[in-house]
C-alpha cells in the first residue's frame, strides 16, 4: 500500500469539488436571461508508470445547448417580433381613420349628400347653402388630417427603424469584440460567461433584423443578412436607413455601409415595419389620394353638367338679373397624389354660398335639379363613386388588422414553443441540479473516505513494525 490512494482521493475530491461549484452555478443563475446551463466533464488522470490511473479531474466545463434549436428559437421569435410590429403599425393606422365614428369621413360624407338634399328641396334658403359649406370644410379638413396622419404613422415608423439600426450597429460592434475575446479565452475559465453574453446580443439583433448565425470552429460566429456578413470574426459591418420622406414615393431599405448591398429584411422589429413602410401604409396613402381626387372630381362635375350649373342670387330674378354661374365647390391639386393633403372648399364658394350651382337653367331659381344630382351621388352602385372608394380603404385596412393580429398569435404561439425546446435542453432544471448535486456529495464523501481508510491503513502498518 502507498501513498497513491490517497492522492488519487484528492483528485476525486477536488473533481467533485468543481463539480458541485458548477452545480451552485446553474442553480445561482436559474433566472438570468440568457444563461446556458454548463456541465462539468469528468476525464481520468492516466500514469503511464501505473495500471491503475491517477484519479480523476475535470477536463472541461461545457454549455449545454443544440445549434439546431436555437437557429429555430431565433428565428420564430424573429417572424414573431415581424407580426407584431407590422399589426402595431396597421392597428395606428385603422386609428388614424376613426371608423366608425360620429367625426369619420363616412357620417360626414352622408352629411355631405343630405345637405346638397337640402339645397335642392330649398335652393333659396341660405342656411341650408352655409349649412352645405362647413360640411364640405369639415369633410376637407378631416381627409387632410387623415392624410397628415398617415404621413407621420410613415415618418414615426421610418424614426423607429433609425433608431433600432443605431441599436444593431452598436451590438454588431460588441458581439465582433466577444468573438475575439472568446476566441482568445477557448478552454479558459470564462469562456461561457462570454458566449451568454454574445447569445444575449445575438438574440436582440435577429429580433431585430432576422439575421443568420454561422458558427465557426474556433469558436465565433458569424451573423449573416441575405448572404450579406455583418459579422465575421472581428469584423463588423454597420447599417444605414434609406427612406423618401413620404409614402408612396419609394422603398424603404436597409443598406449595407461596407458594400452598399440592399438587406433582404423580412423578418424581426424592421422587418415588419419595413412591410408596413413600403406596402401598406402606401397603399392606404394612394387610395386615399384617389379617394380624394374622385370626390372633387365627381362632385365638381356633376355641379358643372354640359349647360352648366347656377346658383342663387337675390333680390329675384329679372331681364337684368339673372342667376349667377356655378362654382366648384372643392379645390383640389391636379396631381392625384397630392389630393387628400390639398382638397380644400373653393373660397369663392366659401365667402358666398349663393354660388353652390342648385339650378340647370339661368332664370329658374328654385329648380334643384343640380344640387338632387349631386346629393344622388351618396345613393350611386357604383365602386367608383365616392362612398364606394372611402369604404373600400376602410374595408382592407380592417382585413389587414385582423390578419395582422391573426398573425401575432399564431407567430407568438410558435416562438412560445420554440423557446421552450430550447429551454428544455439549455436551460436550468433545478429538480436536475439538485439531484446532481447530491451525486457529487455523495461522490465527495466516498473520495474522502478512501483518504481516511488509505491513512489509517499506512498509520496501522507504520505501528505494526
Amino acid at each position: 500500500m502507498s501513498n497513491a490512494g490517497i492522492y488519487i482521493g484528492l483528485s476525486g475530491i477536488q473533481a467533485q469539488t468543481k463539480s458541485m461549484d458548477v452545480v451552485s452555478q446553474n442553480i445561482a443563475n436559474v433566472n438570468t436571461p440568457g444563461y446556458t446551463r454548463e456541465t462539468a466533464n469528468l476525464s481520468a488522470v492516466i500514469n503511464p508508470g501505473s495500471n491503475i490511473g491517477s484519479g480523476a479531474i475535470v477536463a472541461s466545463v461545457s454549455q449545454i445547448s443544440d445549434s439546431f434549436l436555437q437557429a429555430q428559437a431565433q428565428s420564430a421569435s424573429a417572424d414573431s417580433h415581424a407580426a407584431t410590429s407590422l399589426s402595431s403599425a396597421l392597428s395606428s393606422a385603422q386609428t388614424n381613420f376613426q371608423e366608425p365614428s360620429p367625426i369619420g369621413i363616412n357620417e360626414q360624407l352622408s352629411s355631405l349628400w343630405n345637405a346638397f338634399d337640402q339645397v335642392s328641396n330649398q335652393p333659396n334658403l341660405m342656411a341650408a347653402r352655409t349649412q352645405l359649406v362647413n360640411i364640405a370644410q369639415q369633410l376637407s379638413t378631416t381627409i387632410n388630417s387623415d392624410s397628415q396622419g398617415l404621413t407621420n404613422l410613415y415618418n414615426g415608423t421610418v424614426s423607429q427603424v433609425q433608431s433600432s439600426v443605431t441599436s444593431i450597429n452598436q451590438q454588431l460592434k460588441q458581439v465582433a469584440t466577444l468573438n475575439g475575446q472568446i476566441m482568445a479565452a477557448q478552454g479558459q475559465n470564462g469562456a461561457n460567461t462570454l458566449i451568454d453574453q454574445r447569445n444575449q446580443l445575438v438574440q436582440s439583433i435577429t429580433d431585430s433584423i432576422g439575421a443568420r448565425v454561422v458558427n465557426g470552429s474556433n469558436g465565433s460566429i458569424s451573423i449573416l443578412s441575405g448572404g450579406i456578413a455583418l459579422v465575421s470574426g472581428i469584423v463588423a459591418d454597420s447599417l444605414n436607413v434609406q427612406a423618401p420622406t413620404a409614402p408612396a414615393t419609394g422603398t424603404a431599405s436597409i443598406v449595407s455601409n461596407s458594400t452598399g448591398a440592399t438587406l433582404p429584411v423580412t423578418s424581426g422589429t424592421i422587418g415588419g415595419n419595413l412591410a408596413a413602410l413600403n406596402n401598406n401604409i402606401p397603399s392606404y396613402m394612394t387610395n386615399l389620394n384617389n379617394f380624394a381626387y374622385q370626390l372633387a372630381t365627381q362632385v365638381n362635375g356633376a355641379l358643372a353638367p354640359s349647360g352648366g350649373g347656377f346658383g342663387y342670387a337675390t333680390p329675384p330674378i329679372s331681364a337684368t338679373n339673372q342667376l349667377p354661374a356655378g362654382q366648384p365647390l372643392f379645390s383640389v391639386s391636379t396631381l392625384s397624389s397630392t389630393a387628400a393633403a390639398t382638397i380644400s372648399v373653393n373660397q369663392a364658394v366659401s365667402t358666398n354660398p349663393n354660388l353652390i350651382a342648385s339650378s340647370s337653367s339661368s332664370n329658374t331659381p328654385m329648380d334643384g335639379s343640380i344640387a338632387a344630382a349631386v346629393a344622388a351621388l351618396g345613393s350611386s352602385s357604383s365602386s367608383t363613386s365616392p362612398d364606394a372608394l372611402y369604404n373600400a380603404i376602410v374595408t382592407q385596412v380592417g382585413l389587414d388588422v385582423s390578419t395582422a393580429q391573426s398573425n401575432v398569435k399564431t407567430q407568438s404561439a410558435r416562438s412560445q414553443s420554440a423557446t421552450s425546446a430550447l429551454a428544455s435542453v439549455s436551460g436550468v432544471n433545478t429538480n436536475q441540479e439538485l439531484v446532481n448535486m447530491v451525486a457529487f456529495q455523495n461522490a465527495y464523501q466516498a473520495a474522502a473516505k478512501v483518504i481516511a481508510t488509505v491513512a489509517t491503513s499506512i498509520q496501522s502498518l507504520i505501528s505494526a513494525v
